[in-house]
């Protein structure tokens, strides 16, 4: 049965609203995509409501990794804690709102995990917003409520929060049927990193326009989560770090590599897992990381946080062309070092400019990786000295 509501004009009149099922799945859809706010963050974390970028409408998603796409998203955002965001939308009508729409979005979400380039989805996004006019820098300082968002590390923390599934899975419908709302709940009170609710968005029209009510359902059965909400921003540390590397070589490596960045007066950025060896320069914004060390061993050719990693870029297609051309030579030329180095291989991507070496391959050749991370470092620290 129809629902109404009424709304109060400025004569004081009443006005009646009537429920009004979506006319077409697209249009919710289209909604969904357009205004990202009608899934009512405030009602999924009242002390921290959720906000969310917009990568893709009908983004693809892989059954291996590298392979090429054999589903589509219906929607995926980000919020801002990093966490990713999967939607499937679905009208009440749709014989697929009950079962189908489960096993979908869990088959979406369980490959995603492991073959969704992020590289790839921080392309989407700005030249999503470049598209439109929009400075992508700008929309990502306005999700996360700073001036000088530090992009780097947000799409890092993207990446650790997907290959670790700390994610969230959200149902979009004009009516949640019963049965739906009860697999909701199972899911999220049993799946602790993922946080699985439905929303439903009731449409209601009058004299004056339309009207939307969303309503969040199945936040009342959720444990408390550490990745979903928070984005995993526990920090590991160096023991940790060291000892989630499964050689003993390869320990020895990262140990050397951090103590060379410690000794240059460099800061090691903790991530979740990995960590990131950056330098400050007064002739640059923010600081320049030139590797980033994860202590998951990987086979050649891999992608993922995986390997040690040397080169420099935040993933922004233009940032080398953006930096003052002295830092520019300086990242370049460290990155070109390793272009025809035995044993590495290329995972750059536009604005990034990096070579993975894996840990027996670093430990083999530690010190000559140690003497050029001295020089890079000390390289970066001269370019401050003489800028001032």
């Amino acid at each position: 049965m129809s629902e109404s509501i009424f709304h109060l004009n400025e004569q004081g009149q009443i006005e009646p609203m009537t429920e009004e099922p979506f006319a077409l799945e697209d249009a919710l859809q289209e909604l969904v995509g357009n205004h990202p706010e009608v899934l009512s963050g405030e009602q999924m974390d009242p002390a921290n409501p959720r906000r969310w970028i917009l990568i893709k409408r009908e983004q693809g998603i892989a059954d291996t990794e590298g392979g090429s796409y054999r589903w589509a998203l219906d929607h995926l955002l980000i919020d801002q804690d990093a966490v990713p965001t999967l939607i499937e939308v679905k009208r009440s009508s749709s014989p697929e709102i009950r079962r189908t729409i489960v096993g979908q979005m869990l088959e979406y979400a369980s490959h995603a995990r492991h073959t969704l380039d992020v590289n790839n989805v921080r392309q989407d996004f700005e030249e999503s917003r470049s598209r439109t006019g929009q400075d992508p820098d700008d929309v990502l300082a306005e999700l996360l409520q700073g001036e000088s968002p530090d992009a780097e590390e947000f799409w890092q923390r993207v990446e650790t929060n997907l290959r670790a599934a700390r994610m969230r899975l959200l149902f979009v419908s004009d009516d949640i049927p019963d049965e739906l709302a009860r697999v909701v709940e199972l899911l999220n009170e049993q799946m602790p990193n993922v946080e699985v609710l439905a929303v439903e968005i009731k449409q209601f029209t009058g004299a004056t326009g339309r009207t939307l009510v969303p309503k969040v359902i199945g936040r009342t059965a959720a444990a408390p989560r550490s990745g979903a909400s928070t984005g995993g921003r526990r920090r590991t540390d160096r023991d940790e770090f060291l000892n989630r590397i499964p050689s003993a070589a390869g320990r020895q490596a990262a140990n050397r590599l951090l103590d060379v960045a410690s000794e240059c007066g460099s800061q090691a950025s903790w991530g979740n897992v990995g960590v990131s060896i950056r330098c400050r320069t007064s002739v640059w914004r923010q600081p320049v990381t030139v590797a980033w060390l994860f202590p998951t061993p990987g086979p050649h050719g891999s992608t993922g946080n995986r390997n040690f990693r040397f080169g420099a870029g935040n993933w922004s297609p233009d940032f080398f062309t953006a930096l003052p051309e002295s830092l520019q030579e300086v990242l370049e030329s460290w990155a070109g070092q390793f272009e025809n180095q035995p044993g590495a291989w290329d995972v750059s991507a536009p604005g990034h400019k990096a070579w993975a070496i894996s840990h027996e391959d670093a430990a083999a050749n530690i010190d000559m990786l140690a003497e050029r991370l001295d020089n890079v470092l000390r390289s970066l620290r001269q370019l401050e000295v003489a800028e001032e």
